[in-house]
């Protein structure tokens, strides 16, 4: 089959794909119409524009942002990218006052066992997986906004744990807490006090979990675990997160308050999560997140959570910013989004000045 001809019929079926999909919306928007008019339908609404950026990752190889006369899409493959025209630029502007936005950074766990087919339960990250969180770790030290998180929000699965704790954490005290003193009852000159530990040293099993030294907590900034961002639920048994108490003692530093059970209930063999499931649990994370005082918050999460809740938004965007939100995460890999919320809930605006005759009286 000549590349030609490949293309055309890769073309074909993505306007068969798409064709189906609009057909099936319209099918589930009559329904709803006749049975919940006065209710709103946004879980459909995600769940169709999960669909297209399913289809759109499928043929990623054929797709720009223009198609010819008759709906076709015009690609960048080697067969006919001399008849691709450039993408027209058309501006998408929008405005949101800052004290219903914050800054998130996004972060996918470095590669873990299982990620080279070794499945262990709660997987560790590899030795790979710990270079690639030090790695990050110069990176967001090294750009703003990166280097003031205030908060890292993480899944308690242990690959994330451990990459939250690569990434941010200290290989030493910070010069702004002193040793504690010698004591009479015998603790070490210099040893570390529990509080100031964010991960206690581990020792190395082959093909279960790397050696790494003690990590210390930064200054300033707070860990928090959270259930809401695990990974989704699936068969396998690197799903499955240890005891909170097993994590907690791993991760002093950690605040694993917030998860309602010391074992996994949530996890069974042969369960998978639904991918509804896993947006409607990414759409309350999210909801969360804008419920937190911080403003510049660190997430360290897994790839399907990340994608499947992300693929919610930027639909309607230009190519290169769609794919830039909506792209699957590499390991170890970190983007920075503006997460808002254009609902009205009242947060107060410490940025607003009243001006007018306050500001003359000086009382604004």
């Amino acid at each position: 089959m000549s590349g030609q001809k490949k293309g055309k019929d890769r073309a074909e079926h993505f306007r068969e794909y798409v064709t189906a999909l609009n057909q099936q919306f319209v099918n589930w928007c009559t329904g709803q119409w006749e049975r919940k008019p006065n209710l709103f339908w946004s879980s459909g609404m995600h769940d169709y524009l999960r669909h297209t950026a399913k289809i759109r990752r499928e043929f990623q190889d054929i797709l720009t942002d223009h198609t010819d006369a008759n709906g076709t899409p015009i690609g960048s493959s080697p067969t006919n990218l001399m008849d691709a025209r450039p993408a027209k630029y058309e501006p998408q502007l929008s405005l949101m006052p800052i004290c219903h936005t914050k800054t998130i950074h996004f972060i996918r766990h470095g590669e873990g066992f299982h990620n080279i087919g070794i499945n262990t339960p709660d997987s560790h990250l590899t030795p790979v997986g710990w270079k690639q969180a030090h790695t990050l770790a110069v990176h967001m030290a090294s750009n703003p906004p990166c280097n003031s998180v205030q908060l890292v929000v993480v899944s308690p699965m242990m690959r994330a744990l451990e990459t939250a704790a690569g990434v941010f954490g200290l290989p030493h005290l910070p010069q702004t807490i002193a040793p504690p003193p010698d004591e009479e009852d015998g603790m070490d000159l210099g040893a570390p006090l529990p509080d100031q530990l964010l991960m206690r040293a581990q020792t190395g099993e082959p093909n279960v979990r790397a050696e790494h030294a003690a990590l210390y907590l930064p200054p300033g900034v707070a860990f928090v675990a959270h259930e809401l961002c695990r990974e989704r639920l699936g068969p396998s048994h690197c799903d499955q997160r240890r005891a909170v108490s097993e994590a907690g003692a791993a991760f002093p530093g950690v605040d694993f308050s917030l998860i309602e059970s010391d074992a996994d209930e949530l996890w069974s063999p042969g369960l998978v999560e639904g991918e509804g499931q896993v947006v409607k649990r990414g759409m309350k994370f999210l909801q969360w997140l804008m419920t937190r005082p911080e403003t510049n918050i660190a997430v360290v999460t897994h790839s399907a959570f990340l994608w499947f809740t992300l693929t919610c938004f930027g639909n309607e965007y230009a190519r290169p910013v769609r794919e830039n939100l909506q792209r699957w995460y590499e390991n170890a890999e970190a983007r920075t989004l503006i997460l808002s919320d254009a609902g009205g809930a009242a947060v107060p605006d410490v940025t607003w000045f009243k001006g007018g005759e306050a500001a003359a009286a000086g009382t604004a």
